[in-house]
């Protein structure tokens, strides 16, 4: 324990040092000023709004009215959403509680490491740098902005619950592991299927190896708390499906390959000076993701090729006789672990790079349909897996390279490589903007309205405009956060087809056919940005909204903000 504690001050040091500027103003700036960061922001916010007032509707979000299970069109965060509430309930800053909980999983992640690595037998020294290198290295520290593919803190927590309970038989542990995948399901599905992938494969070369299978028995460990920790997940699977059955969100394996160069990219200070050797590869500038692990942790997990283990025999406890030689017992015993473990994180870490290539060798095709891989659009993410792989064996490496030293300069060696690894990871300062969410009074007004009730906002951009459209629809779901009611505007993983017919015939609001489609999805107030209009195309449509004066009131009226409501 006290290890793990400090192994998180540590990588809350290195959070705040790698991640600058943003560790310093997480209040005020955001590493995108993009429609992914608004749909996040909104996610957490909608996640908050819900668990006081409708916890058991939570999937029925109040975007693209009046589909159901609309949280469900993409990553829910709902366990990020568990640290940001407290956040939002006293700051009311939706950009704090992102960076926060994004800044988080960065300890949260090196911590679990530290723990899965010292439970296969890793010694301190080499599972803090396992810990070092899950959290920092770049196929997962530069998705900090991503934050359903940031946040898979609780992947190495769980598999080394599932190591402990196979070591030890513990029904405890077995019931620990069912709660973790659960918490990780509800904080990233992408963390669920590595998790299943991983997990999965653990037991499998567990058996592999002579652990009995015991089936009825493993049941009874599992037991009713167990069944009752894994049941959030399988209900938090049934919106996923039901929207794949009735509005068809499927993956296909359209752009699934990834180019060869991402593999060598990385925005890290130290490859960016490497890669300007060779101007002509364009390697980061072409780059569809930044995917290169590092030269260190490559070349500390080769260290296991070198040598043999000085130690090595079957896992057995330490009886109360053998108490004076505890030391040398546990050491055996961390090296029989090692022994046993090392070989399924190299062929996990192999899996996993083999699912993030694409043609022609890439495995995605074989699995892509699966239940869990079919919400998965991107199949490099699994390189955030093969990273956990590496960095296990990256630690068991630096073990076995320890082993030929003192226990004083082991430790030195252990401080040094790890200035290495910060050195070869370091990128700040982070490239960041400001952002500042602010709702416009007009939707403030709306809160004090009966409810419920449905809006739209217009005006919309030409949706052949894909990044403006998509930009002013997570803006309208933001602008929704002031009253919660529902909205006709979204963004994420899927659009309904219905609202891409809708969206198109909002351009021409007001007229006969957007008025009569509002009126049909029983919209009753339409909210006028006038300052969002095209130069002269504002005189247009107030034209057209006196033009309508019979079907449309003008209930509220501040600055640039108008509130219309639609009679029948």
């Amino acid at each position: 324990m006290k290890g793990a504690l400090l192994a998180a001050a540590l990588y809350a040091a290195l959070t705040v040092v790698l991640a600058w500027p943003l560790s310093a103003d997480p209040g005020g700036r955001v590493l995108t000023d993009s429609p992914d960061t608004e749909l996040f922001l909104w996610t957490l916010s909608w996640n908050t709004h819900a668990f006081a007032h409708a916890p058991l509707s939570i999937f029925d979000a109040n975007i693209y009215h009046p589909e159901r299970n609309t949280l469900a069109y993409s990553e829910n965060l709902i366990g990020s959403a568990l640290f940001a509430a407290p956040i939002l309930w006293l700051t009311h800053n939706p950009v704090l509680a992102l960076n926060l909980v994004g800044l988080l999983s960065c300890v949260l992640c090196g911590v679990g490491a530290y723990v899965l690595a010292r439970r296969t037998g890793i010694g301190s020294p080499g599972a803090t740098l396992s810990g070092l290198i899950f959290a920092f290295s770049p196929p997962r520290f530069f998705r900090l902005g991503q934050l359903h593919l940031t946040a898979v803190q609780w992947l190495p927590f769980t598999l080394a619950a599932l190591h402990a309970y196979l070591d030890s038989g513990r029904p405890f542990h077995l019931r620990l592991a069912a709660a973790l995948f659960t918490l990780q399901a509800y904080t990233s599905g992408h963390g669920a299927v590595f998790l299943i992938v991983a997990g999965a494969g653990l037991i499998v070369y567990r058996f592999a190896l002579g652990e009995q299978v015991a089936f009825r028995r493993r049941l009874r460990d599992l037991g009713l708390p167990g069944a009752l920790f894994l049941l959030p997940s399988v209900l938090l699977y049934l919106p996923y499906r039901t929207v794949q059955q009735e509005m068809g969100l499927k993956r296909s394996l359209v752009d699934w390959g990834i180019n060869p160069g991402s593999f060598l990219a990385s925005p890290a200070h130290a490859q960016t000076l490497l890669l300007s050797l060779f101007p002509t590869a364009r390697i980061n500038e072409t780059a569809w993701a930044y995917l290169f692990p590092g030269f260190l942790p490559l070349i500390l997990a080769a260290l296991l090729l070198l040598w043999r283990p000085a130690s090595a025999g079957p896992v057995a406890p330490v009886r109360p006789a053998e108490a004076g030689h505890y030391e040398r017992d546990r050491a055996s015993m961390s090296g029989a672990r090692i022994v046993r473990s090392i070989p399924f994180y190299a062929l996990l870490t192999i899996l996993a790079l083999w699912l993030s290539i694409g043609p022609p060798l890439g495995l995605w095709p074989l699995v892509y349909w699966m239940p869990g891989f079919s919400f998965i659009r991107v199949p490099s993410r699994f390189t955030i897996l093969a990273m956990l792989g590496l960095a296990v064996l990256a630690g068991a490496g630096f073990e076995r390279l320890r082993e030929r030293f003192s226990r004083g300069t082991g430790i030195v060696l252990a401080v040094a490589m790890g200035a290495l690894l910060v050195g070869e990871f370091a990128a700040m300062p982070l490239a960041t903007v400001p952002y500042k969410m602010e709702l416009p009074s007009v939707d403030r007004w709306l809160r004090t309205q009966p409810e419920p009730f449905a809006i739209a906002e217009v005006p919309l951009p030409d949706p052949r405009n894909i990044g403006a459209t998509e930009r002013r629809h997570t803006e309208y779901m933001l602008h929704s956060t002031a009253h919660w009611q529902k909205t006709v505007h979204g963004y994420s993983g899927f659009r309904p087809p219905r609202h891409v017919e809708m969206y198109s015939e909002l351009r021409g609001f007001p007229d006969e056919r957007s008025l009569r489609r509002l009126t049909e999805l029983g919209v009753r107030y339409v909210v006028v940005h006038t300052e969002l209009y095209e130069p002269g195309e504002w005189t247009r449509a107030e034209a057209r909204i006196a033009a309508f004066a019979s079907r449309l009131t003008l209930e509220y009226s501040a600055g640039a903000g108008r509130v219309y409501s639609i009679l029948p």
